[in-house]
């Protein structure tokens, strides 16, 4: 399982990263949000472990953000803030579990134990049509094609949706990056080269359809591998 830990306290950070990997885990860890994000390590994390209080953007602000953008990852928030609602924040936002500081290294190996499963379970269909993420392409029944890192992104996040629905927002959030918000327009040509190669690879129709006053749907079920 790979695992991403994001904790700005360096020494906490290395004992946390060291702890995961003697027991297995594959771990990434970053200082801040935007480190994680830019990185390329971090495509396709099983499971983030956040601290709340990071330079930039907060912990709370990452959880909301990469639960929209991938609603089957692991999330731990861990924190020092211990108070009820300062708890009910951190679900709110997309926490699976929430611990406070300092936390004790059974109890977090256990509450990663406890998601593993429906983590590592697959949500990802053997399909037609599948995204390779290292190789940033879209493969189907007529061939592959390269996808730019906006066509990836918004096509991931459509393909892990609930019911492959995303609201327009969502979707202009996703193609904004660090906080940003893209353009109507940029969604709309998004969309429409994200359906071209779709149909390049083999479907016979544009699979992502426009909800009225609403956003956009993926029609087709999409394996994400790689």
């Amino acid at each position: 399982m790979d695992i991403v830990v994001i904790e700005d306290n360096d020494g906490l950070r290395r004992a946390l990263a060291r702890s995961l990997s003697d027991v297995g885990y594959r771990v990434s860890a970053f200082s801040c949000a935007e480190e994680f994000i830019e990185d390329p390590r971090s495509n396709d994390p099983d499971l983030l472990l956040i601290d709340v209080n990071l330079p930039g953007e907060s912990g709370l602000s990452l959880a909301a953000r990469m639960r929209r953008l991938q609603p089957y990852i692991g999330i731990i928030i861990l924190s020092g803030r211990a108070k009820p609602a300062d708890r009910r924040d951190g679900y709110e936002m997309g926490a699976d579990i929430y611990l406070t500081k300092p936390v004790d290294p059974e109890e977090l190996k256990a509450a990663i134990g406890a998601l593993r499963r429906r983590v590592t379970e697959p949500v990802r269909p053997i399909a037609d049509f599948r995204i390779d993420l290292k190789g940033r392409q879209l493969h189907g029944p007529a061939g592959k094609v390269a996808l730019s890192g906006a066509e990836l992104a918004v096509l991931v996040a459509l393909a892990r949706a609930p019911d492959r629905k995303l609201e327009a927002w969502q979707i202009a959030e996703v193609l904004g990056g660090n906080g940003a918000v893209a353009s109507r327009n940029t969604v709309n040509v998004t969309i429409f080269r994200v359906n071209q190669k779709i149909m390049e690879t083999g479907a016979d129709h544009r699979c992502i359809r426009a909800i009225r006053n609403w956003g956009y749907q993926l029609s087709i079920p999409l394996g994400i591998g790689g």
